[in-house]
């Protein structure tokens, strides 16, 4: 299992790089990587580029080292504790995973896990240790992938001097170690602390994806045992994965269940939106139903004149005959698509389809009419019409009440009301917070 942490200052020395160094290396910046023969760029997977790390170092180093000396004068007592960051202050943490499998031969989709799973351990790491991820960079330009991850201490109380060695386990305890005068050499503190980090790596990352924590030879295994050691870790791995895909069904499932949910309930929606809108046409009345599709001043006048009877009895013989000539086949045209209830894609197309028939109707009826008849007359005339076609107890005194009488003008309003209370329905069983209507909504028009 290969993962490694260190700490690194802007200097660098004999025993460590510079922060430069290991960041030009992680960028594959010209001459910065001698030991890759083809060098290739990084993948950046989260961040900024190692270089803007850098950068970003030397900024935080500036402002903080300005804070540093102002509270140096303001605390005199504190100096000590003030000292400005210098070019030998470890101020940048760089850990590096490689994955265990070479390139050539790694199953991309386990890969691709692997990689997941450290990254989420680097940065959870970086936080428990008070460091911030600023960079984390993937090679494929060597024998086995690995994962460079960047991070710098965050400015605190607790380390205003963004001492990086603060926010590693290992120098942590190596500090310790030499408070305390404990016994032995203070890098076995630093040893122990490390292979604690590795253990929490191993239980994170490493035993999920079938790595073993130390090689045989570490452990004096013979073949046997180690070969059941690695039957247990693929054994393992398989069952993460398993347990992995599985969740990833049921996430799968469960986003499709909200899909189709939020799809059926804007349906819902939707539907319950276009039965108000016919409900309410349907108890408007026709000329309101005109005056939202087609609002001609014309035909609302034509529909809307009382008829007068009167007028139209007295006249003589001849002209009864001619009146009846012109409008009795207009009449029985009309009268007979009262008759049948309105069609179309939907109640709204239906009703476009009626209105616009009737629209033509009517014109007929106009433009049919004897020159010495008067509208009223002729509407009367229809209204008595109507009156004995369609059987009602009550003669209509204008067109538009004629209309609103007849079978089809009822079976849109019958529709409409029961659309209205279907909408209603299946919104209270698709949405339980939603409760059923008391009763249909039976008004008349």
């Amino acid at each position: 299992m290969e993962a490694h942490k260190q700490t690194y200052s802007r200097k660098g020395n004999s025993k460590s790089r510079s922060v430069r160094d290991v960041a030009d290396e992680a960028e594959r910046l010209d001459g910065a990587c001698p030991h890759v023969g083809n060098s290739q760029p990084p993948t950046i997977l989260e961040g900024i580029r190692p270089s803007e790390v850098v950068e970003v170092i030397e900024q935080r180093i500036a402002e903080q080292n300005k804070l540093l000396r102002r509270l140096r004068k303001e605390q005199p007592d504190r100096k000590g504790d003030l000292r400005t960051i210098r070019s030998d202050t470890h101020v940048m943490l760089g850990s590096v995973f490689s994955f265990p499998d070479p390139v050539e031969d790694m199953d991309q989709a386990e890969y691709l896990r692997w990689r997941r799973d450290v990254i989420a351990f680097a940065k959870a790491d970086a936080a428990w240790n008070g460091a911030e991820v600023l960079s984390i960079v993937e090679h494929r330009d060597e024998a086995h992938p690995h994962v460079h991850v960047l991070a710098v201490p965050i400015c605190a109380d607790d380390n205003m001097r963004m001492d990086a060695k603060r926010c590693h386990e290992g120098h942590r305890e190596q500090d310790r170690h030499k408070d305390h005068g404990w016994s032995g050499s203070p890098s076995r503190s630093y040893k122990q602390a490390m292979r604690g980090w590795q253990d929490r790596y191993h239980a994170a990352v490493g035993a999920k994806h079938g790595q073993a924590r130390t090689g045989p030879r570490r452990r004096r295994l013979d073949r046997a045992a180690w070969k059941a050691e690695q039957e247990r870790l693929k054994a393992q791995k398989a069952a993460e994965i398993a347990t992995e895909r599985a969740a990833e069904a049921r996430r799968l499932a469960d986003e499709e269940e909200r899909r189709l949910s939020a799809v059926t309930w804007d349906t819902v929606a939707r539907r319950l939106r276009e039965a108000e809108a016919v409900h309410a046409i349907a108890t408007g009345g026709l000329i309101a139903a005109i005056r939202q599709v087609d609002p001609d001043p014309v035909l609302l006048e034509r529909l809307e004149t009382p008829g007068q009877m009167g007028s139209w009895t007295n006249h003589d013989a001849d002209r009864n005959r001619e009146m009846s000539l012109a409008l009795a086949p207009v009449l029985s045209d009309g009268l007979e698509a009262l008759r049948q209830p309105p069609t179309g894609p939907g109640l709204l197309g239906g009703l476009s389809g009626f209105l616009r028939g009737l629209a033509g109707w009517v014109n007929r009826l106009a433009d049919t009419s004897p020159r010495w008849l008067k509208w009223p007359e002729t509407v009367a005339y229809v209204a008595h019409g109507a009156r004995q076609a369609f059987g009602t107890t009550y003669t209509a005194s204008t067109l538009a009440g004629v209309i609103e009488a007849s079978p089809a003008w009822q079976s849109f309003t019958g529709d409409a009301r029961a659309r209205l209370d279907q909408a209603r329905t299946v919104q209270a069983l698709t949405n339980p917070r939603v409760s059923l209507p008391d009763a249909p909504s039976h008004r008349g028009i």
